[in-house]
């Protein structure tokens, strides 16, 4: 059995033959957000803009173990981490991809999101510093709390605490 290696990982999807993948941290936003929301059947597929089959087997197998070990870290009601620091809460930084790769997930499925719930306006507020963070353009209020790097700084805080939320509202029992 394999064991997850990121820096595989790492050294592969920030290299130059990735040529259909997410670099390493927008990989993991993705797929946080095909962990914490709803299934999104095709995932591994979409990851690599339908081009998996050219991808080294190896690397799939590592992309496969690094989406389990976010899940199993969430079904021990862990805090799923970043893999890489946060240098500073701007768009322009690992959070910045990070959450380009959560929303590109968000937005393959976001019937899905927003229609499986009855609370979109809690699935809203737990994406928006995911939104903030992706660079979305032409959304004033957005630009607004850009310019706030304090406000920066809290919603970059919030995103852990907000995928377990998530987690919990797609994929916890029904009472």
């Amino acid at each position: 059995m394999a064991t997850l290696d990121l820096d595989l990982l790492a050294d592969f999807l920030d290299g130059e033959n990735n040529e259909h993948g997410l670099d390493f941290a927008a990989t993991h936003g993705f797929l946080c957000a095909t962990v914490v929301g709803p299934e999104l059947k095709d995932w591994l597929s979409q990851l690599f803009e339908n081009n998996e089959g050219k991808i080294n087997k190896d690397i799939i197998e590592q992309i496969r173990l690094w989406r389990e070990d976010i899940q199993q870290t969430l079904i021990n009601e862990e805090t799923v981490e970043f893999p890489f620091e946060i240098e500073e809460a701007t768009e322009d930084s690992s959070l910045g991809d990070w959450s380009v790769g959560f929303v590109d997930a968000l937005f393959l499925n976001d019937e899905a999101w927003f229609g499986a719930t009855e609370d979109e306006e809690a699935i809203i507020m737990l994406t928006l510093p995911m939104m903030v963070f992706s660079g979305i353009e032409g959304e004033t209020e957005m630009d607004n709390i850009r310019r706030n790097g304090d406000l920066m700084d809290e919603l970059a805080e919030e995103i852990p605490e907000n995928l377990t939320k998530l987690y919990l509202l797609y994929h916890a029992p029904e009472e």
